[in-house]
């Protein structure tokens, strides 16, 4: 992990400010936070390019702890083929009236084929190593 990292580091539950643990508020004057923010919040808002380079950063710890929990998420997202119909409630509005659902028509966004294949292999890795009986990943397959 690059010690530019460190700062962002929280808990691993969500609180306000934070995406897949990594403090997304500004600090002044480091570069390097400032682009993984960036990627984090990107990520966050569904871009699927950003989920698979933040994904890798947490199978490698480049920046990042290793995460291959964290990584598996981000893969899943950034492969997982979203848009289309959703449905949205309005509440009423004035007295009396009644709430009503409108469907909504979104962009259908396929999903990253290489994330699919990242996140079968890392898996995989996964699954042989917890078979082996080890804590850590074997980062060559």
């Amino acid at each position: 992990m690059r010690p530019f990292a460190l700062p962002l580091l929280l808990s691993a539950c969500s609180a306000p400010g934070s995406y897949m643990g990594l403090d997304l508020r500004t600090p002044p004057g480091n570069r390097g936070i400032e682009r993984l923010q960036r990627l984090a919040r990107t990520a966050q808002a569904g871009s699927k390019a950003a989920q698979l380079e933040l994904g890798r950063m947490f199978e490698d710890g480049n920046g990042v702890p290793e995460d291959a929990d964290r990584a598996c998420r981000l893969y899943e997202a950034a492969a997982a083929t979203t848009g289309g119909t959703i449905y949205v409630y309005s509440p009423p509005v004035g007295k009396g009236g009644s709430g009503r659902v409108i469907p909504i028509t979104t962009p259908i966004v396929a999903g990253i084929p290489v994330a699919r294949e990242r996140l079968q292999s890392l898996r995989y890795r996964i699954d042989r190593a917890e078979r082996a009986g080890s804590a850590c990943l074997a980062a060559g397959g």
